[in-house]
């Protein structure tokens, strides 16, 4: 097997560093394509540190996010960075580089190149307490909580002093003016973020009594849209989304799996990710899926998924794979992540000319089409496992078809 060996790098990934990701994707068998890609991406986040004045003790997952976030969308090497930015992430945690404690997760692009945001010690302990309250209190996965300190890390760190963090100097005009700079140049859907993890932090500041009353009424909220409101696909779209993958090939069986369980039954990203082959029970005919919050479901198997599977498992590979359900078809064989599941079903999007279409739109349609098959909220709410009714009304909404037929024809309105 030929070495690959790396160029001369600028930055505090110094040769030794490089050197050890050389071999490390040999070991893992990474193609001889991609590894000069992972490589350049490598010495170019080595050389973007050293612009930033950040060495390799100050590696975090937040300086990751701003180096590819320097490569936004149009600037040279963006989808380079982009698809190969992950590899070195999972290098720099296994070989203790990149110290982190929830599990790698896909980011919200950002629009414009941002430097990284350290925050002081005093700063970060208390979105640690904040952490463990919404794990503990709140059932929250780790994934949305590393996701909500992202949006609002700046906020707690801006009230720190000398003295540790200063809630008392927290009111509704400077939280207000803290959301208007941080979500300047970001999406409607990124805004609702960020208010979302602004108003979580103060609830979490309320009860642990650092601050003496409620300031989430204070709280400006983003302008409702239609984009905002659950959008499912049609049939048409869900077959023709089902039609780009090519099942005569061991990815597209593969993916036409990964699909029709998200559509069929609902599930997250994370949770296809998370299946493992001793979770089917095939003589019953269910399957058991590990929940948001670590919940256990148990859902009923449709004949179609049955047969989907069966078709998947018969060229699944075996060696490398472990238990997982689903897993990567080239080397180097391995469980998909919740990113590579989204993956799937953006690229099958893209091919079957949809735009863009996102997992969790599947996990929309599905709860849709139990309401317009006239199943209950509470039919809905088991599928989605949902935690109470209330999280599932809003589809209640989308559901046009349906409340027409509650409107009172006009004219016919009783005196």
């Amino acid at each position: 097997m030929v070495r690959v060996m790396p160029a001369v790098v600028r930055g505090p990934l110094a040769a030794a560093v490089m050197e050890r990701l050389a071999a490390w994707l040999v070991v893992e068998q990474y193609s001889a394509t991609m590894v000069p890609q992972i490589l350049a991406v490598a010495r170019g986040l080595s050389a973007w540190m050293d612009d930033h004045d950040v060495g390799l003790h100050g590696l975090t997952v937040e300086v990751l996010e701003g180096f590819e976030a320097s490569y936004a969308f149009g600037v040279p090497g963006h989808v380079i960075v982009g698809m190969r930015i992950p590899v070195v992430r999972r290098f720099l945690i296994e070989a203790g580089y990149l110290p982190t404690a929830v599990p790698a997760r896909k980011r919200t692009r950002r629009p414009v190149a941002q430097p990284p945001l350290v925050v002081r010690d005093a700063a970060r302990r208390e979105l640690d307490e904040w952490g463990a309250w919404q794990r503990q209190a709140r059932a929250i996965g780790e994934g949305c909580i590393a996701h909500r300190r992202q949006w609002v890390a700046g906020l707690v760190d801006s009230l720190t002093g000398e003295g540790g963090v200063d809630w008392g100097s927290c009111d509704a005009a400077t939280v207000n003016a803290f959301i208007g700079q941080r979500g300047w140049g970001f999406s409607q859907a990124s805004k609702v973020s960020l208010v979302d993890a602004t108003r979580s932090l103060l609830r979490w500041a309320l009860v642990s009594g650092r601050v003496d009353h409620d300031l989430t009424g204070g709280i400006l909220r983003t302008a409702g849209t239609r984009a905002s409101l659950p959008r499912g696909l049609s049939p048409a779209q869900v077959e023709a989304l089902l039609a780009a993958c090519d099942t005569g090939k061991r990815a597209g069986i593969r993916d036409h799996a990964v699909i029709t369980m998200l559509w069929r039954l609902g599930l997250r990203a994370g949770e296809v990710a998370g299946l493992a082959l001793d979770d089917i029970d095939w003589a019953a005919g269910r399957l058991t899926v590990i929940g948001k919050g670590q919940r256990r479901l148990t859902l009923p198997l449709p004949d179609d998924v049955g047969r989907v599977l069966v078709s998947w498992l018969e060229v699944r590979p075996t060696e490398g794979s472990g238990r997982a359900l689903f897993t990567r078809v080239r080397p180097p064989i391995g469980s998909l992540t919740s990113t590579g599941i989204s993956d799937i079903v953006k690229h099958r999007a893209q091919a079957a000319g949809l735009g863009v279409v996102h997992a969790h739109r599947l996990r929309h349609t599905a709860a849709m089409n139990v309401l317009a098959a006239g199943g209950s909220q509470i039919e809905a709410q088991e599928l989605l496992g949902h935690h109470s009714v209330l999280s599932t009304r809003v589809y209640a909404r989308t559901d046009l078809s349906s409340l027409r037929t509650l409107t009172v024809p006009f004219g016919q309105v009783p005196r």
